[in-house]
């Protein structure tokens, strides 16, 4: 089973890969954003948060990204709460799917940040970095909607940069222009490395 972790910045276009790859060849896809929304949704780790986030009244993800995504600070204390339970879930998913799927995604934003990237490579994952500039990922995120500018650019500032990804990542796939493109550049990688 090939292992692919896909990464990148917020309006990067790393969930459009994940469910390319998922349309058009067939990959399975953890979501760990999905994942982790969930996970907070647990008791025990709903009592957590409130216990580390005193000003956080309500469960709401509004509310809870509003005080996570204040300063790099919260957003660490969140991240160790979270992404050791969805390192696990990644782990008990990969393990179901051996031998099941040939194509094993990982749709995650953090995967380096958080260091699992080093234990997926160890097991012989390969990890995608998808990179755009970032007065493109501003303007798309801004597109989608939901999201403010001011929150845009805070969340972006808060992010490590493509540049200090790139030196974890074992591919990096441009997205700075069409769907079409970044499609032809994705068959590209797959036919190189999992053809």
């Amino acid at each position: 089973m090939h292992i692919i972790a896909i990464t990148g910045g917020i309006a990067s276009g790393k969930s459009l890969v994940a469910k390319y790859l998922f349309d058009e060849y067939g990959a399975f896809v953890f979501d760990a954003d999905k994942e982790a929304k969930n996970i907070l949704m647990k008791n025990e780790v709903s009592k957590k948060l409130l216990d580390s986030f005193p000003s956080i009244k309500s469960l709401t993800l509004k509310e809870i990204s509003e005080v996570v995504f204040k300063n790099k600070s919260n957003q660490k204390k969140l991240n160790d709460i979270i992404h050791p339970l969805v390192k696990i879930e990644i782990e008990k998913s990969i393990a179901i799917k051996k031998g099941k799927e040939n194509i094993f995604i990982i749709d995650a934003a953090l995967i380096i940040e958080s260091g699992m990237f080093e234990d997926l490579k160890n097991n012989g994952a390969i990890i995608v970095l998808i990179a755009a500039k970032d007065s493109i990922r501003a303007r798309r995120a801004l597109l989608r909607g939901g999201l403010s500018q001011k929150t845009i650019s805070d969340r972006m500032k808060l992010q490590m940069s493509d540049e200090e990804k790139k030196k974890y990542a074992d591919f990096v796939i441009e997205n700075n222009s069409s769907k079409e493109s970044l499609f032809t550049e994705v068959d590209k990688f797959f036919k190189e490395n999992l053809g």
